[in-house]
């Protein structure tokens, strides 16, 4: 069972979907983040893990401290990254 703090609470399968980082947060801080920046948020059933992957290649694993400093675009999921990133 997922952590309760996690961004996709108890999600049965795996998640990929847009993740919004909030301007000012501390992980927006630590990636020197100026403008709001978007990526791609994973979450993997198989190894319990939640990732931000960023258009440059860079990606930073997620704990659950940094859970709040991420907003998810769930909606259109693995077709809104599809069209953005093809």
């Amino acid at each position: 069972m997922r952590k309760p703090q996690s961004p996709v609470e108890r999600s049965p399968n795996d998640v990929e979907c847009i993740a919004l980082v909030k301007p000012g947060s501390a992980l927006a801080r630590q990636w020197n983040l100026e403008k709001p920046t978007f990526g791609i948020y994973e979450y993997s059933k198989a190894f319990d893990k939640d990732e931000l992957r960023f258009g440059d290649g860079s990606w930073q694993r997620l704990i659950p401290a940094q859970f709040p400093d991420v907003i998810l675009l769930t909606d259109d999921g693995t077709e809104l990254v599809e069209r953005l990133f093809d």
